[in-house]
């Protein structure tokens, strides 16, 4: 039975902390989720709890954990940027590579909104990551800056170092650099980030690649019937490309 596990690793800025999903089988392939703008490693609803158990079941390790400043991990929030959060998974990805139970010649990457334009990033920075997807991706992050403004949002505090991370970054073009196949997943339904992200991400996928709607939904895919579909989806595209044996 798979089994869950409190984890701590250091990031280039301070302890990152999360949950690692461990299957029966190992070595395993090993898959890092990354969570959204304001998210955590819980995320809405629960929905990288039901996620990284999902995966578990299927054989995979997955590892959901809190960037630099967000959830539990050490820092403040007006403390993060984009490139701060790329550092985050790059750390990640040494640390659950190390682990002896994961195989590190496997390992993936699932992004939501924010968390989708990092794990573009990441995958066009490292090649250790052997296969993406992204669910609800942000890709004009740009756009994004241009609707936030330092100070107050909420509870929490936005730096103005983000907002200059955001308009400076371009996860489409760092999509395109990726060798490897990547899943691009939109809820037509989708109220935060709109389609034509989803667009800009297919215009520039490989062969390997593919684009999918995910008819009706939610930014979060908030409904007990529309995540099952999700969830399929990512392990069959991880079982495709990052095969557990």
């Amino acid at each position: 039975m798979p089994t869950t596990e409190m984890i701590a690793f250091e990031g280039p800025l301070g302890t990152l902390r999360g949950v690692l999903h461990r299957p029966d089988a190992a070595p395993a392939p090993g898959v890092i989720l990354l969570h959204g703008f304001t998210g955590q490693h819980i995320e809405h609803d629960r929905l990288y709890v039901q996620a990284g158990r999902a995966l578990a079941e299927a054989g995979f390790a997955a590892l959901r954990f809190d960037f630099y400043g967000s959830g539990d991990s050490d820092g403040e929030f007006d403390a993060f940027t984009v490139d701060s959060e790329v550092a985050d998974a790059v750390a990640a990805l040494d640390w659950i590579a190390a682990r002896p139970e994961i195989d590190a010649a496997r390992l993936g990457v699932v992004g939501l909104s924010l968390g989708g334009a990092i794990a573009a990033l990441l995958a066009g920075q490292d090649a250790r990551v052997k296969a993406a997807v992204l669910w609800n991706a942000v890709a004009f992050t740009s756009r994004m800056a241009a609707n936030l403004a330092p100070g107050p949002h909420g509870g929490l505090t936005l730096g103005a170092p983000l907002l200059d991370s955001l308009r400076r970054a371009d996860p489409v073009g760092a999509l395109a650099r990726f060798g490897g196949p990547a899943l691009v997943i939109h809820a037509t339904g989708d109220e935060v980030v709109p389609m034509s992200d989803a667009d800009a991400y297919a215009a520039v996928l490989n062969g390997q690649s593919e684009r999918r709607w995910f008819e009706g939904g939610s930014h979060t895919f908030t409904h007990p019937q529309w995540r099952p579909t999700v969830f399929d989806w990512t392990i069959d595209w991880f079982r495709q490309h990052l095969p557990s044996g």
